[in-house]
């Protein structure tokens, strides 16, 4: 399960570290979060052989793009180029969810969503994998008040918006098996750049 929410100058994402087929526990320290650049990343859940080659090309086209046009990729130039390319493979697509996070040109923080064809849209925050529904009513309530007495978008800062997820996490693992083991949490700002923090969650 992984989380994405952007702030006027940070995102923060999250991934737990528990990777299942089914009710099997096939690792207990992997992360659904790929750096992708300094100011880029990617958060795929679903299929780990979709995810993997998702990645792998994306590695080689980011690079293409890199030296043909002497500069890094943006994060919204990099969404475009995801859903072009989920899009030529519509009639066989990858098997995932996925996001991309990162900062756009005036050091906002972005977060793009994507179906398996491509259809891209721009978000303020995210929720993909099996704790989604879970997690995603959590986040309607704290960040943009649907639901509650006082509806309207909640302004967080990002010590704020980390302590928001470990508390999702914290209580989302109590309720669905295939979430635990930990939360690797990725804070990327403009000043910073990524940095990485991880708490664990139950084993059983």
């Amino acid at each position: 399960t992984t989380v994405a929410i952007a702030g006027d100058d940070y995102v923060v994402v999250a991934s737990d570290t528990r990777l299942t087929e089914n009710y099997s526990i096939q690792s207990r320290t992997h992360s659904n979060v790929y750096k992708l650049h300094n100011n880029s990343l990617l958060l795929s859940t679903g299929f780990l052989g979709d995810v993997l080659t998702l990645k792998k090309t994306l590695d080689g086209r980011i690079k293409t793009y890199e030296y043909t046009h002497n500069k890094q990729i943006s994060t919204p130039a990099l969404a475009q180029m995801i859903s072009i390319m989920m899009y030529g493979r519509r009639f066989f697509p990858y098997y995932t969810n996925t996001v991309v996070t990162g900062l756009d040109n005036e050091g906002k923080g972005c977060i793009f969503a994507f179906d398996p064809v491509g259809s891209m849209t721009q978000q303020g925050y995210a929720c993909e994998g099996s704790a989604m529904p879970l997690i995603l009513p959590i986040l309607d309530a704290n960040i943009l008040g649907k639901n509650t007495t006082k509806p309207g978008l909640v302004k967080r800062t990002k010590e704020e918006t980390i302590k928001m997820i470990k508390d999702i996490y914290m209580a989302a693992c109590e309720r669905n098996v295939e979430l635990g083991d930990g939360v690797v949490i990725h804070t990327l700002t403009k000043d910073q750049g990524i940095t990485t923090d991880i708490h664990p969650l139950r084993k059983d």
